[in-house]
């Protein structure tokens, strides 16, 4: 099967000099792929953490919990992201679900979010965002982090605009 390709695809990132990264991938969509509400705003996030899931063969295994989200290598490996709980922000422009950079191995300092978003407009966009993240020190980040969560986004976008449940 030939995979679809994303309108309006764009993706871009940016190093701060204190090392803090913001990323961000998106698309556009028509119609809404989620409704105004606080399950739409949820769905959007449960959805990326289905996408982490059945990424790689089933390497990652993001588990969603009341505490947040742990993202671990495998099923019983190390934490490699912990995420506080989701938080939600319903506007008459924006449905968007976040959680806060806690801590695992991938992080150096605690602080950022990573975000994804439905923007009611003309046209409609769909983002996936990371904002204020301190990975580790070294190449890490650039050459394996960065280009997983581009990969895990496009496999989201795609679930998100097929209707696949969450």
């Amino acid at each position: 099967m030939a995979r679809a390709e994303l309108a309006g695809w764009g993706s871009w990132r940016r190093i701060a000099t204190d090392g803090a990264i913001d990323s961000e991938q998106r698309v556009l969509v028509d119609p809404a792929v989620v409704e105004r509400s606080e399950n739409g705003a949820r769905r959007l996030a449960t959805s990326y953490w289905d996408a982490l899931n059945g990424f790689g063969g089933r390497l990652f295994n993001a588990r969603e919990h009341s505490g947040g989200v742990d993202v671990r290598i495998l099923r019983g490996g190390p934490v490699l992201l912990a995420l506080g709980p989701v938080e939600t922000e319903i506007s008459r422009t924006t449905i968007a679900a976040s959680h806060t950079i806690i801590g695992g191995l991938l992080v150096r300092r605690r602080g950022g979010r990573i975000s994804f978003e439905q923007l009611e407009g003309e046209p409609i966009e769909l983002r996936s965002r990371i904002s204020g993240f301190y990975p580790r020190r070294g190449p890490f980040y650039g050459l394996v982090q960065w280009k997983l969560h581009v990969a895990v986004s496009r496999r989201y976008f795609r679930r998100l605009i097929r209707g696949e449940p969450a």
